[in-house]
């Protein structure tokens, strides 16, 4: 009696395509990679009339920023609703997030004021602070139309921690492209932005503090 192997003849490129397909099908299907974003800062070159001798030598400290616990997580997230928020689990932040809108908050706010000395809690100036802002995050996410929308609550005290003014801002921006999540950070960019020129621009509107440039 043959054997097997004698009355089965499977062509080589036969077998070969066969095993790969079945190893394939072991394998499962492929899921797409997971992709990192960061805010960015505002470029020197888009602050016009940029304050130069009277800001050169403000020492401005910012404290640590708070966020709501929802947003203090690496994926990014987008609220589907009033109520509902989604995690996007192929969609998430590079650094901590938190972290990232206090760095760029420093960037934009050193550019914005024309100094170098605009530092995050605990790191401190050699000099002795003019300012120090504290920032409230309330909320801090895209929508599905591609609105994000931020709200935060912060305040600017003097150099001695009088406390000189409060404000409840709320800024939105869009971003044309809802589903692309390289677009939607762009727009959050953009949102922390606008809230940091409203920050520069009350520090700015203060009194010369004593012993600086005017």
């Amino acid at each position: 009696m043959p054997s097997l192997s004698n009355r089965f003849h499977w062509p080589r490129p036969a077998a070969l395509t066969l095993l790969t397909l079945l190893l394939i099908g072991c394998q499962g299907p492929t899921s797409p990679p997971t992709r990192f974003f960061l805010l960015t800062s505002l470029h020197s070159q888009e602050v016009k009339n940029r304050p130069e001798a009277r800001q050169q030598g403000l020492v401005v400290e910012l404290e640590p920023v708070e966020i709501p616990q929802y947003l203090n997580r690496p994926e990014m997230v987008t609220r589907a609703g009033g109520n509902q928020l989604r995690l996007e689990r192929l969609n998430q932040w590079a650094g901590d997030f938190k972290e990232d809108i206090g760095r760029v908050t420093m960037e934009n706010l050193s550019r914005i004021l024309g100094s170098e000395r605009v530092v995050i809690l605990p790191n401190r100036s050699e000099a002795a602070p003019d300012f120090r802002l504290a920032t409230s995050i309330i909320r801090f996410e895209p929508e599905e139309s591609g609105q994000v929308q931020l709200d935060a609550r912060w305040s600017l005290f003097d150099g001695r921690g009088t406390l000189l003014l409060t404000r409840h801002s709320r800024v939105a921006t869009r971003s044309e492209q809802p589903d692309d999540f390289e677009s939607l950070a762009g727009a959050m960019s953009q949102a922390l932005e606008k809230l940091n020129r409203e920050m520069g621009e009350a520090i700015l509107s203060q009194p010369t503090p004593s012993g600086k440039t005017p």
